[in-house]
Parts: C-alpha cells; sequence; structure tokens
C-alpha cells in the first residue's frame, strides 16, 4: 500500500530555536519563581487578606 504524502518539514534557522528555548526556559523559571512566592495562594491553601 502507499503510505500517503508526508508533511512538509520547514527548515528553521538555529537563532529562531536559540531564542525560542530561551523564551521558553525564561517563562518556566519566572513561573516556578512565582509558583515559589504565592502558590498557596494561587492553589487557595492561603488567603491574601489573612495575615
Amino acid at each position: 500500500m502507499y503510505p500517503g504524502p508526508k508533511p512538509p518539514t520547514p527548515h528553521v534557522p538555529g537563532v529562531y530555536r536559540f531564542t525560542a528555548t530561551a523564551l521558553g526556559a525564561g517563562m518556566w523559571f519566572f513561573l516556578m519563581y512565582r509558583a515559589k512566592k504565592d502558590g498557596a495562594v494561587l492553589l487557595g491553601w492561603k488567603h491574601p487578606w489573612d495575615h
């Protein structure tokens, strides 16, 4: 049987891949930093108005 056509795979310059990886890592570092600071508030375990 004929397997069918394959989708085209675009060539992506290396600088775009590096930039995307750096921005993605920065996003995750920021999310983990914010989760460390106020993750309990985000999950509802602590209320911000209760000191």
